[in-house]
């Protein structure tokens, strides 16, 4: 008979469950060849994306540039049509450079294998170095990109007659982008949270929110448990 005086000593289960604590959300459950071949991907995609940078970003500071120009002109002196043709161009270059660079995003993939394998595991681990590196340069893209077509809209009102020539260009620029960012997602699920925390800090997570939004991301996201930061405000 077991002395009432004397603490009852938990199964080895017990003792084992105490220790072992509530399970962790950030438990990596993918395999070694998993986490190599996310790596792999994170790796490809952000290489793709800087290029894209280092291309489309001296474009975005030209075409602000002329719009600046323009502005600070008198009115008298504003030439719409010389603002048109400088833009154009450099609008059109810019869409042809994404374009190029969401079919290699999309070429990443070609089976869906990897993006149904993300979906599953977007919240079993912290952020790798190269998903913060494929994250740095999504913001980089939607910072310049993104922030140049919202920025051109908003100045090319004062410019009615080029905001009609140029506006449907500052839409087809967007597209593309869209589809990059949606494409990432889809693949590596868990940069977008990373992104999201990024561009929250230069007040431009709205964007992300919108083509999250835009590319259906968003249930899928909510479904997985990552859509906080886009019911955020």
């Amino acid at each position: 008979m077991r002395d009432p005086n004397t603490a009852a000593t938990p199964p080895p289960d017990a003792a084992h469950h105490s220790q072992k604590g509530a399970p962790s959300d950030t438990t990596d459950d993918r395999s070694d060849e998993e986490r190599k071949r996310d790596a792999e991907l994170a790796e490809r995609l952000s290489r793709l994306i800087e290029d894209a940078n280092s291309r489309v970003v001296p474009l975005c500071k030209m075409i602000r540039k002329h719009i600046e120009n323009m502005e600070a002109k008198k009115e008298e002196d504003r030439n719409e049509s010389e603002l048109v043709e400088q833009v154009r161009p450099l609008l059109q270059q810019a869409e042809k450079i994404l374009n190029e660079t969401q079919g290699m995003i999309k070429g990443a993939d070609p089976d869906n294998r990897l993006s149904d394998r993300a979906k599953r595991h977007a919240q079993t681990h912290r952020a790798t170095p190269e998903e913060q590196r494929l994250a740095e340069a999504l913001k980089v893209l939607l910072e310049e990109v993104g922030g140049t077509i919202e920025w051109a809209r908003d100045k090319l009102d004062s410019f009615p007659k080029a905001k009609r020539d140029l506006g449907p260009l500052l839409d087809a620029l967007g597209q593309p982008l869209t589809q990059i960012v949606g494409g990432v997602g889809m693949l590596l699920a868990g940069v977008l949270n990373l992104l999201g925390n990024l561009l929250s800090g230069l007040g431009l997570d709205s964007l992300l929110k919108g083509i999250v939004a835009a590319t259906g991301l968003d249930k899928i996201y909510s479904g997985l448990g990552l859509g906080k930061w886009l019911n955020s405000k």
